[in-house]
Parts: structure tokens; sequence; C-alpha cells
């Protein structure tokens, strides 16, 4: 399995990725986690994305899953030829949502076993991988439902790694959500790990690590 979980963006380490993702250069970036914002606001920070990863040399192309809500098995080839998907920041449980809508969690969590791919992400893609979306509430509204999506939260997440990720960690804008982050798992004795932007954590097969 590999994974690289980012604070913010490619962090320190976009050779780290490159090395990761190998030559297949083809991402399918996902920006889900902003269905909670005007859509000029989330159109207009795909086109950012969109050019740091073309400045980085890497091919993209935008899924946006709310096209496959209810159509898992429209998703899955896109997801079966994918080398590399990228989960970008912004409200983990609106993404959390998305994940089960299109089925994507149990398509990306299958083809992470089976291939090659990369599972990439920053901010909420990071926490996405992580067992459980309790705490996440000190950093994210779990009460955002945009057009399309229900009231339900779904508190579990993809379970990819074991320690949970507090991203932005010591940030000018995002320390105190953080910090409360933190707390909440020293209070209920769970494992985690703090980034602060720049910082990445890493699984490559058997090599698990923070990379500051």
């Amino acid at each position: 399995m590999k994974l690289f979980l980012s604070s913010e963006g490619f962090g320190n380490h976009v050779d780290t990725l490159k090395r990761l993702v190998g030559d297949d250069k083809r991402v399918l970036f996902i920006d889900n986690a902003k269905d909670d914002g005007p859509e000029i606001d989330r159109k207009a920070h795909v086109q950012q994305k969109q050019r740091e990863f073309e400045d980085a040399g890497f091919e993209f192309y935008e899924l946006d899953l709310r096209n496959y809500f209810g159509e898992p098995e429209k998703l899955r080839p896109l997801v079966e030829a994918a080398p590399f998907i990228w989960v970008s920041g912004g409200n983990t449980f609106v993404l959390r949502r998305a994940f089960v809508y299109s089925g994507l969690d149990a398509l990306v969590t299958n083809a992470l076993k089976s291939t090659d791919m990369v599972y990439g992400g920053s901010s909420a893609g990071a926490i996405l991988a992580t067992k459980t979306l309790h705490g996440t509430e000190h950093g994210d509204d779990p009460y955002a439902v945009p057009d399309k999506y229900n009231e339900e939260i779904v508190w579990n997440g993809l379970g990819l790694i074991y320690p949970q990720l507090v991203p932005h960690y010591q940030s000018d804008y995002f320390d105190d959500e953080a910090q409360a982050m933190v707390d909440y798992f020293d209070q209920n004795g769970m494992k985690y790990e703090t980034l602060k932007d720049g910082e990445v954590y890493i699984v490559d097969g058997g090599i698990e690590e923070k990379l500051s």
C-alpha cells in the first residue's frame, strides 16, 4: 500500500510523491470536501490545484464524485485504471459522505490492496485515511449538508493507517482547532501524529513514517 498524506499540498516532499507514483503521472483529483462552499470558489480551487499538479509534472483530471452518487459500478473502471488519486482538503465530514455515496471508499480500499495505486491526500484527504473521524469535529463542522447530501454523519474513516492525523498543527490559521483535536486524542488515549504544514506521513509497503 502506498499513501502520501500531508498537512498542506505536497508539503516539502514533492520528490517523494513522484517516486511513489512512478512513471505514470496521471492523477484523479477529488475536491468534494469543498462541496459545502460556493461553486465558484470550488471551481477556482480546482483550477489552482490543476496548475500546481501540472507544474509538478502530473497529468491532471478532476473526478467529481457527485456525478457518481448511487452509481459505484460506473465509477469502478475509472478507479481501477487510476495510478494515483489525490483527495484535497475542506470539510472532512462532507468528503466522507461523498466517498460513501459514490462507493469510492470500498473501491479505493480494494485498489490499494490489489494494485500499485497511490492514495494522496492533504488535510481532510489525509484525515480520511484514519480509522475514525471522532475528534475531527473540533476542526470541521459535521453538520454541513451541501446539495445532494443528507444529514447523516459518517464517523468511521477508511482505516488505512492506525494513528489519527492532526493537520495544520501550530499553523497561524488552524492552531486552536488542531490543539483541540490533540486534546481530544490525549483525553481518549488515542494514538496520533501531528502534521505541521510542510510535513507528510507516508506509507510505502512496509515503511511507514512522518517526514518533516
